[in-house]
Formats: structure tokens, C-alpha cells, sequence
């Protein structure tokens, strides 16, 4: 009879624990906000939503002493948004030179150009490894639903590394809709009242033990090898073996949904400087890396590929309120500005926030 009574015992125990827990999980989790709200549930790949994370990224720095990052996203995915002010907003959007994951908070180039232009509130969209494949699911399903009651008064696209897979169509994890297991997965995390407790223990308790949070590492590694001084010669004839035609209907959706969604903003895309690459013209740069010559490696032929054909593709549909500006030919960054080969510091991110600060008051 004892042995009978064991599992009624223990479903009467967590019937009771339901019961006491379910109320709490759903006031004080995201459930009611997500489900029963206006705003409808919406998952982002790479994209997480009122997190706040502290983590040592002295490896990366490759210093002795901490240093220390704060992460930080609203309830909405946001960096950077004030949440007090009634400011024109202008809305950033891109991959993970965007995100800033190792830059921590007050120190992002959005953060730098909050304090340079206080007229405006600058926010962080970025989603670290998203391309502009990812942006145009970002600008249907993420921002155009939750800033379309904002005054946004510009949109700046700060990109080009991440969509140099797209030149041969190869859509990578960071934009394509999450499998089941990783939708419950986020759809815990975003909403849970007691799994986000439990994450923000093991982040302290990750910290406090000074340990890599895998999550956060996994893209981001210190670089390991110098650039070359002066680097391989590449020039860009028209003639390469890509699929321009994908990437640029791929660019030109998310200008034309991008207008749909926020008609009366500016848009202004930004093609990004990566120090390793050394631009002499359109046409001909000196890729600086140390595997420039090997096959499946970072290539800045591609990246002038991307630059031409987004060039190419604003001038051929004429887009009206659309700026482009070739900040790759520009000497913006230098090598001590990043702590890899392509992601800022403390010192680059200013840099970066100057450069726009300039083409914002031209």
C-alpha cells in the first residue's frame, strides 16, 4: 500500500507547487505582456529581450587586469533606448559591429552619439552575425511592430561583413527561423519569471568564477595573428562567379520594406571600414590578412562586391531618402581600434560614433 501511495504523494506535491507557482510566472514573467497584450510575441534569430548580463572579456583584450562589460536589452531587444525622454528616435541597424557585445553599456558608438547629437535617441538594433537577409525579417517582424507609435526619424544600416555570404546565397544560422527545440527554447528565456532568475544566477555565478560564457564567446575570438603590412592586391572586374542578382533583390527588399514600414524616415546606409582592408578605390583594395590567399577565408574582394552592388542597386531603383556613404574608403579605424579583426573597443567605438556624428550635421 506504501509503495501505492508514493506517486500520489508526489503528483498531489507538484500539483500544489503548480498551482503556487503558475501565478507568479505568469504576473511577474513576459507571458501576459506577449500573449495578451498588444504587442504580439514575436522570436528574432540571435535576438534577446530584457536581459541584463556582466562578463570579463579580458581574454579578448588580451589584458591582464578585468574588463568589465555590462549587456544590456530591454523588454523590447533594445540597446541603448531611453525609456524616459520623448526624443526623435534614430533607429541602428546590423550585425554584430552594430551590437557591440564587448563594448559595455555607455560606451557603444550609439552611446557616444547619444552624448555628441542629445537631440536625438540613438537605438541599438543590432543583432550580432545577422545579415541584411536577417534585417529584413528584423524590420517586419521586430521594429516595425514595436517603434510604429515612435517619431523615428532616421534609420541607419551599418553594414557590409556579414552579407558577404549572401554573394553565393548561403543564408546562415543567425537568419533563418529557429528549429522547434530552439523556438521553446527562446520562448522560455524571453518570457520565463524563473528561468530568467535561474540565468541570471548562472551569469553571476559565471562571473564570479570568471569563466567564459559560451554564448557570448563563440563568435568573438582575439586575434591571434598581426596583419600584414601591406597586404595582397585584389581588384574587382565585374566578372566573378557570384549570384549578384540574389544579393541585390536581397538589398533592395529591405530598402523598399524599410520605406513601407517607416515612410517618413531618412535611411542611411553605412558601409562599414574593416582595418584589415585597405581600400584603395572601389576597385582595387590590399587585404591585409594573414590568410587572404586561402580558400573559404575572410576575403575583402567580397566585401568591395557587397559595396558595389549595394551601390549599384540604390542608383538603378533610385530610391528617394535613401544616403549611402562609403566610410571604407575612409581611415576611420585603425588596428588598435579593434580587439580582433573587425570588432571595436572603447577607443573605435568613439570613432565610429564621430564619423556619423559628421554626416549626421552635414
Amino acid at each position: 500500500m506504501k509503495k501505492q501511495k508514493i506517486p500520489k504523494i508526489i503528483f498531489a506535491n507538484i500539483s500544489v507547487l503548480l498551482i503556487l507557482t503558475l501565478p507568479i510566472e505568469f504576473f511577474l514573467g513576459n507571458w501576459k505582456k506577449n500573449f495578451f497584450g498588444k504587442n504580439k510575441y514575436i522570436q528574432i534569430p540571435g535576438l534577446v529581450k530584457n536581459i541584463s548580463l556582466k562578463y570579463d572579456a579580458s581574454s579578448l583584450y588580451e589584458s591582464k587586469e578585468p574588463i568589465i562589460i555590462n549587456y544590456y536589452r530591454d523588454e523590447l531587444g533594445y540597446r541603448s533606448k531611453n525609456q524616459t525622454k520623448n526624443k526623435p528616435i534614430i533607429l541602428t541597424i546590423g550585425g554584430s559591429t552594430t551590437d557591440n557585445k564587448f563594448v559595455t553599456e555607455g560606451k557603444t558608438w550609439q552611446d557616444n552619439l547619444d552624448k555628441l547629437s542629445p537631440k536625438y535617441d540613438f537605438i541599438n538594433g543590432g543583432i550580432d552575425g545577422q545579415s541584411s537577409y536577417g534585417h529584413l525579417r528584423s524590420i517586419n517582424s521586430w521594429h516595425s511592430k514595436n517603434l510604429k507609435n515612435y517619431n523615428i526619424e532616421k534609420i541607419i544600416f551599418y553594414i557590409g561583413l556579414s552579407d558577404i555570404s549572401l554573394l553565393n546565397k548561403n543564408i546562415r544560422k543567425f537568419d533563418l527561423p529557429q528549429s522547434k527545440k530552439e523556438y521553446i527554447k527562446n520562448l522560455l528565456k524571453d518570457n520565463s519569471f524563473f528561468i530568467g532568475q535561474l540565468l541570471s544566477l548562472r551569469n553571476r555565478i559565471e562571473f564570479l568564477s570568471r569563466k567564459k560564457n559560451s554564448d557570448l564567446f563563440n563568435v568573438h575570438q582575439k586575434r591571434n595573428k598581426e596583419f600584414l603590412k601591406k597586404g595582397v592586391r585584389f581588384e574587382y572586374t565585374g566578372k566573378d562567379n557570384i549570384n549578384s542578382n540574389f544579393y541585390k533583390n536581397t538589398f533592395s527588399n529591405l530598402l523598399t520594406e524599410t520605406k513601407k514600414s517607416f515612410p517618413n524616415s531618412e535611411i542611411i546606409v553605412i558601409q562599414e571600414q574593416i582595418p584589415g582592408c585597405n581600400f584603395i578605390n572601389r576597385d582595387v583594395v590590399f587585404d591585409r590578412h594573414q590568410n587572404s590567399l586561402k580558400k573559404n577565408k575572410f576575403k575583402c574582394l567580397d566585401l568591395l562586391k557587397v559595396y558595389q552592388m549595394q551601390s549599384e542597386t540604390i542608383k538603378k531603383y533610385e530610391f528617394t531618402k535613401v544616403k549611402i556613404y562609403p566610410m571604407f574608403l575612409e581611415k576611420i579605424l585603425n588596428d588598435n581600434d579593434i580587439y580582433d579583426y573587425v570588432h571595436t573597443n572603447n577607443t573605435g567605438a568613439l570613432k565610429i560614433a564621430k564619423y556619423i556624428n559628421s554626416l549626421l550635421n552635414e
